[in-house]
C-alpha cells in the first residue's frame, strides 16, 4: 500500500541446520522425520512458490514488469560433499551431514524459477536463480581447509560477493535474461 506494486522479489528463505555445530546423527536420512521433511520443504519451497504467486500476480494485475530471483545454492547443482563435515572418531551413523532437505529445496528452487520464467513471460516478468557457494561465516579451521581444497579459487565467498549478481538480476540491466541459473561458487561445481 505505501510503496505501490513491487517490481522485484527475492526468495531467500530456508532452514539450513549448521552442520558445523556438531548436531550429529539427526541430520542423517535414516533419522529424518516426515515432519522435519515437510517443515523444511514448506519454508524453502512452498514459501517461495507462495511469495512468487502473490507478488507475480500483483505485477500481472497492475501490468508492472518485474523480476523474481530465487536464491538456490551450489547444492542445487551438485551433491553435498559429506566428507566436509566428517569428524574423526565418530561412527558413520552418528556423523553430521548436510540434510537431504537442503539439497531438495535448492534443486526445487531452480525448477520453480525456470517454470516461472515462461509462465508470466508475456507480461514482462522474468525469473532467474542464483546458486551461491559457501560463504565465510566463522567456520572452524579444519572445515575451511577441507572446503578450500574443493574450490578452484581456494576460499569461500565473502558475505557481500553476491550482491552485484542480485542487483543485476533485479535491475533492467538483465532485461533480456530469464530462466537462467547463475552459479557463483568460486568454481566448485566445475570440479
Amino acid at each position: 500500500r505505501d510503496f505501490g506494486v513491487p517490481t522485484g522479489l527475492v526468495n531467500n528463505a530456508a532452514i539450513n541446520p549448521a552442520v558445523e555445530s556438531g548436531m550429529g546423527g539427526f541430520t542423517r536420512l535414516e533419522n529424518l522425520s516426515v515432519e522435519t521433511w515437510n517443515r523444511e520443504l514448506a519454508v524453502g519451497l512452498t514459501g517461495a512458490m507462495l511469495c512468487s504467486k502473490i507478488f507475480g500476480s500483483m505485477m500481472v494485475e497492475s501490468r508492472t514488469p518485474g523480476s523474481l530471483v530465487h536464491i538456490a545454492s551450489d547444492h542445487g547443482v551438485i551433491a553435498p560433499n559429506q566428507n566436509l563435515y566428517k569428524v574423526e572418531g565418530i561412527d558413520e551413523k552418528n556423523q553430521a551431514v548436510k540434510p537431504i532437505t537442503y539439497s531438495v529445496v535448492k534443486h526445487g528452487l531452480i525448477g520453480l524459477s525456470r517454470y516461472l520464467s515462461t509462465y508470466w513471460s508475456s507480461q514482462g516478468i522474468r525469473s532467474n536463480s542464483i546458486c551461491p557457494g559457501g560463504v565465510r561465516n566463522n567456520q572452524n579451521q579444519d572445515f575451511l581447509e577441507k572446503f578450500n581444497r574443493l574450490v578452484p579459487l581456494g576460499r569461500p565467498a565473502e558475505p557481500d560477493e553476491y550482491r552485484g549478481a542480485l542487483v543485476f538480476l533485479l535491475s533492467d540491466e538483465s532485461s533480456y535474461m530469464t530462466g537462467a541459473n547463475l552459479v557463483i561458487d568460486g568454481g566448485r561445481s566445475v570440479w
